[in-house]
């Protein structure tokens, strides 16, 4: 007799089926739910502080503080906001997140490194923000992170708002900055109290600090319209060892009328004890040929050491009438010299 058939395998049940081939996609989607949890919940704590009250944004500035490093990007990301509210926020959240960091921490470094990157993006009230944040980020010590700060300045001082541009001089005094001459420009401010804050910075003279304003430049200051700008002006020149009377004279120096300037000479025409030849030749080479020509006459009066002056401007000054004038007083002070 044959043998009787072998019967068929069996077929694998359709439910046991669908087990082996979602089981291994269900492992890997919780797995990538793990992974992805800390993540989903920094971008959950962010939305929720952005659109929070402002009473209220505290509770997850500090819960994504919590989190620790993995939440810089996101809160440097929150600086490009337009809330000051939200920036003053994540601002908090960083300075807790570095608050235990040593100065020597590699992760200090880093992150210095990344606020930098990040900061071109940064909106006005973030840009506010991060110059509070300076002193921790410069605490890492590193020149370029100094050096991108002084950028970070200068662009703070260009802003259209007031309050950043002030805080832009309160930054650049930082000595591990040296960004004195990026807010130079603020002493022409059109605000009150940025001119304020520029003189009141750059007029005296600190100890170690290089002088980044000029005389003639704080002297224009005593001009300003406002009584406090002068005040503050004086006092800076006084710093730098300048007397009374020097202020006086620099004050006509640098007036902007001419008919001022012109009364100058007449205050140098009759000055005992000090010695003129550097106001009058500074005088010759004034904006308004009549007080370039007043400046040839008491130069030859007071027999200045301005010959070689006198000599260049009957060539080259603009004028032809001052030019004429400083020859004739030229000649006037060779033939005194003969006699």
């Amino acid at each position: 007799m044959s043998a009787a058939p072998a019967p068929p395998p069996a077929r694998p049940r359709p439910l046991r089926r669908a087990l082996r081939w979602t089981l291994p996609v269900l492992l890997l989607a919780a797995a990538a739910g793990v992974w992805q949890r800390e993540r989903l919940w920094v971008w959950y704590c962010a939305e929720r502080l952005e659109r929070a009250a402002d009473d209220g944004r505290g509770e997850w500035s500090d819960r994504l503080a919590a989190v620790g490093e993995p939440a810089i990007p996101t809160l440097l990301g929150l600086l490009r906001h337009d809330d000051p509210g939200v920036c003053l926020a994540a601002k908090a959240g960083l300075d807790r997140v570095i608050a235990d960091w040593p100065n020597d921490e590699p992760r200090r470094l880093a992150f210095a490194r990344t606020f930098a990157d990040a900061e071109p993006r940064f909106s006005t009230p973030g840009r506010s923000a991060a110059l509070d944040l300076l002193p921790a980020v410069l605490a890492c010590g590193d020149a370029d992170v100094a050096q991108r700060a002084k950028g970070m300045i200068a662009t703070a001082a260009r802003s259209e708002s007031v309050g950043l541009r002030i805080q832009a001089v309160a930054a650049a005094l930082r000595p591990d900055v040296d960004a004195l001459d990026a807010i130079v420009p603020l002493v022409a401010d059109p605000d009150v109290e940025v001119r304020r804050a520029a003189v009141l910075a750059l007029g005296p003279v600190r100890d170690g600090a290089v002088t980044v304003l000029g005389d003639d430049e704080l002297l224009r200051c005593l001009h300003d319209g406002d009584p406090e700008v002068r005040r503050l002006c004086e006092m800076g020149l006084r710093s730098r060892g300048r007397t009374p009377r020097d202020i006086y004279l620099g004050r006509r120096y640098t007036a902007p009328d001419p008919a001022e300037r012109q009364k100058l000479l007449l205050d140098l025409a009759d000055e005992e004890g000090l010695d003129v030849t550097v106001w009058l030749d500074r005088l010759t080479a004034d904006p308004d040929p009549a007080v370039r020509a007043g400046a040839a006459r008491v130069a030859a009066e007071r027999r200045a050491e301005l010959g070689e002056r006198l000599e260049q401007m009957s060539r080259s000054d603009p004028d032809g009438t001052v030019r004429r004038i400083a020859d004739y007083y030229r000649k006037k002070m060779v033939a005194g010299r003969r006699e």
